[in-house]
């Protein structure tokens, strides 16, 4: 299963790098972000989450955050299900799940409505104002020690080049980052109630991160939610009935010959 989980990662990797060729562009940045500042009242949401990110402090949290800690809940708990007997009931529904998100959103919808997201705004629209405090506030951070912006930088640099690398390929809509943390609360949440809250703050505060550091639009976390939400939904059922199922045809009693 870890083998195949790695497998899946390279080939995720490789489409999304080609989703842009195929689309021709990113087209849906200027669409995203006059619906993110419809759903909040005429602001575009950066301007709302970057005062809480004002401090050194948080800035350098946000970004480790946001880049290392969620790697390792996302792929962490990824080996833990794949290994542990404790994990057995509920290993292919979540390794279902996991690779679920990753295609429908990181490839399927991504590839359906390609957009760079706020960082790459004025890149791909030309229109360098809307976003430009956001830049600004991104290349203070970068200042402080923040590897947020080097690293789309770097996706950038690969962009223009037209070559591929190591986690490359850009897509905005929607966002496998809170996807991927949604699907882990939803399981949490099934576990334990306790444990459940903490992990929707956690992705309260991953999706705020993914707004403050210039990665997505707002709309790209809502839709994201909402779509793992219903696919959790969708998957338990089925594997209830699945279940079922096969419980009621090892209890049906064998007609004599």
């Amino acid at each position: 299963m870890l083998i195949a989980v790695m497998y899946f990662g390279g080939v995720f990797s490789s489409v999304k790098s080609t989703l842009v060729i195929w689309q021709g562009g990113f087209h849906f940045d200027r669409q995203l972000a006059d619906i993110d500042a419809f759903l909040h009242f005429g602001v575009d949401p950066w301007r709302l989450v970057t005062p809480l990110m004002d401090s050194a402090a948080a800035r350098l949290f946000v970004g480790y955050n946001y880049s290392t800690v969620w790697s390792a809940i996302a792929f962490g708990t990824v080996f833990f299900v794949a290994q542990s007997p404790r994990a057995a009931s509920i290993r292919s529904r979540y390794l279902v799940s996991f690779m679920l998100v990753w295609v429908l959103l990181g490839n399927v919808l991504a590839g359906l409505f390609m957009s760079a997201g706020p960082v790459f705004y004025a890149q791909v629209t030309g229109d360098g104002a809307r976003f430009a405090g956001l830049s600004m506030f991104l290349e203070e951070s970068a200042a402080l020690g923040d590897n947020t912006g080097m690293y789309q930088a770097y996706l950038w640099s690969l962009r223009e080049s037209g070559q591929s690398g190591f986690a490359s390929g850009i897509s905005a809509f929607p966002s496998v980052h809170v996807g991927l943390i949604v699907m882990n609360t939803m399981f949490a949440w099934d576990a334990n109630r306790k444990f459940g809250w903490a992990m929707i703050a956690y992705s309260l505060l991953i999706m705020a991160s993914s707004v403050g550091l210039g990665w997505h639009y707002a709309v790209d976390g809502y839709v994201s939610a909402i779509l793992v939400i219903l696919m959790h939904v969708g998957l338990k059922r089925f594997y209830g009935w699945q279940s079922r199922t096969v419980q009621e045809s090892f209890m049906r009693p064998v007609s004599a010959v």
